[in-house]
């Protein structure tokens, strides 16, 4: 996906003033990378598509605007550092276990002046301790099944807030397995979104779960218990 093209895909999404910025982002995620292996992805074109527009998906379920979120497992972090850029208004907080990754973030956070970003180093079952019941929306891109995914970050998220699980071809099979951990934890499903991305073809399904009622304290579990026991 060249500029041009992501520019036209930014538009379908009122982000497109934010193409520079977005841009920005992306050489700096590519020259960190020859340093460090924040990505697999290292060809411009596929980095637009991969990590940019994809990034980006979870705006065609809710909209972000005032809401304090949450992106669980960031990585180089995304989605959580495009959605910060497209949406100034909202709030985010850029988890991931690797603290490598988490300095790089909030290098390029303090360098860019962005305010609305918030990066923590940690296991989201331990931070989940101390924040319950924090977030409006929670946000996991290519983390764990989605069984998984539930127990660890539905604690998170406010009752009547919102998770959105960003899948691949495989998030209906997931979403399949996952009905008793839905019911256990106090969440349902309310829309799916299936869109292939305009160049490579590949599927992406995802997610939205509301929460409806207050999960139970003892969830989650320690990740070796709930990864032997799923839900």
């Amino acid at each position: 996906m060249n500029k041009k093209s992501l520019r036209i895909e930014l538009d379908k999404l009122n982000y497109s003033d934010y193409l520079e910025e977005l841009e920005t982002l992306m050489y700096s995620t590519l020259e960190t990378n020859k340093l460090f292996n924040l990505t697999a992805i290292k060809d411009e074109e596929k980095f637009r598509e991969l990590m940019i527009l994809d990034s980006l998906l979870p705006t065609r379920l809710i909209d972000l605007e005032g809401k304090k979120v949450i992106d669980v497992g960031t990585g180089a972090g995304y989605p959580g550092l495009p959605l910060a850029i497209t949406n100034p208004d909202a709030n985010f907080t850029l988890l991931d276990s690797t603290k490598k990754r988490v300095e790089n973030i909030a290098d390029f956070v303090k360098k860019h002046g962005i305010c609305n970003v918030f990066t923590v180093n940690s296991r989201v079952e331990e931070y989940a301790k101390k924040h319950r019941e924090e977030y409006h929306i929670a946000i996991a891109r290519a983390v764990s099944e989605l069984t998984i995914l539930l127990e660890l970050i539905l604690p998170l998220v406010k009752v009547g807030g919102y998770f959105i699980a960003m899948k691949g071809a495989k998030g209906k099979e997931e979403l399949s397995k996952a009905n008793s951990a839905l019911k256990k934890l106090g969440a349902e499903v309310v829309n799916i979104d299936e869109f292939d991305l305009p160049e490579s073809g590949e599927k992406r399904i995802n997610i939205l779960i509301k929460k409806v009622k207050t999960t139970n304290k003892k969830y989650p579990r320690s990740y070796s218990e709930l990864i032997q026991k799923p839900l």
